[in-house]
């Protein structure tokens, strides 16, 4: 519970980081932090595959990513966020097997030096 708590507020440090004055950011989207509430137990460790709420609320967010800008964003949100867990190297291939776990196409790698303007 606690590290779920702990994504949520990194979430919405990201989403604050992120948001111009004035301007709506994908990061602050509530299905964003969904993603991070809901897909923690796996991308974590603790469980061996992502639930099936953790599927929906990847493919609902990956969804709304309509165009190369949104999805740009969407990928330095998610790096600003990775990057704050102290196993952050341990939790990138298990968020990169999301897309393939949940039947999404892929989007982006959880590396950080993975070019979020490609």
């Amino acid at each position: 519970m606690a590290r779920i708590s702990y994504l949520a507020v990194l979430l919405v440090l990201a989403a604050h980081i992120m948001v111009k004055q004035g301007e709506a950011s994908i990061c602050s989207e509530p299905g964003v932090q969904r993603i991070g509430a809901e897909c923690n137990s796996f991308t974590g460790g603790q469980k061996p595959e992502p639930s099936g709420e953790c599927c929906n609320a990847y493919r609902a967010v990956r969804s709304q990513l309509k165009t190369k800008a949104e999805r740009r964003e969407y990928c330095s949100c998610a790096h600003q966020v990775i990057s704050q867990y102290p196993d952050s190297a341990a939790r990138i291939p298990r968020i990169d097997s999301l897309p393939e776990k949940c039947g999404v196409p892929f989007l982006f790698s959880g590396d950080p030096k993975f070019d979020c303007t490609t």
